[in-house]
């Protein structure tokens, strides 16, 4: 069996063009694409380790905040907040997995949260950015095809 490397589709063996995507084949073909629940879990996990990051990370502002400067204290708290936000998002992802995708797709708030702590937090609260920006997003753009399809309703 014969996989799309762009959107998971089965191909015969001799295809040299995706039905699915309308992408060449190369070569090499992809593996079998991951199970929903497989990349929910994948994906919750990755949250559940982005909110201890940003946890840690606010925690360590705030402290920071309370003998250097009080800005950190207010970066500190956002970051925490986004912690606790991500921790609740990772425990319903099974139940409500709509709109996946368009959640993780933009890069604006991302980009804003990675200036801000940049600025205001200095170098540590730029992990959290690059975590997410590396594990999270990308592995959400590298499986679209799949997270776009569980918003999909079976016919």
């Amino acid at each position: 069996m014969k996989f799309c490397t762009h959107c998971g589709k089965e191909l015969l063996d001799e295809a040299v063009i995706c039905p699915g995507c309308g992408c060449a084949v190369s070569g090499k073909s992809a593996a079998a694409p991951k199970s929903n629940e497989s990349l929910l879990d994948t994906l919750a996990q990755r949250l559940n380790t982005n909110a201890i990051i940003w946890l840690v990370i606010g925690v360590l502002q705030i402290i920071g905040g309370i003998f250097w400067n009080w800005f950190l204290l207010v970066v500190g708290v956002l970051n925490i907040i986004s912690s606790i936000n991500d921790m609740k998002y990772s425990k319903t992802l099974h139940q409500n997995h709509s709109g996946i995708v368009e959640k993780f797709e933009p890069l604006t708030g991302p980009i804003i949260t990675l200036i801000y702590n940049l600025v205001f937090g200095g170098v540590i609260g730029a992990v959290g950015s690059v975590y997410y920006l590396l594990a999270i997003r990308s592995f959400v753009l590298e499986n679209r095809q799949q997270f776009a399809q569980m918003d999909t309703p079976d016919l």
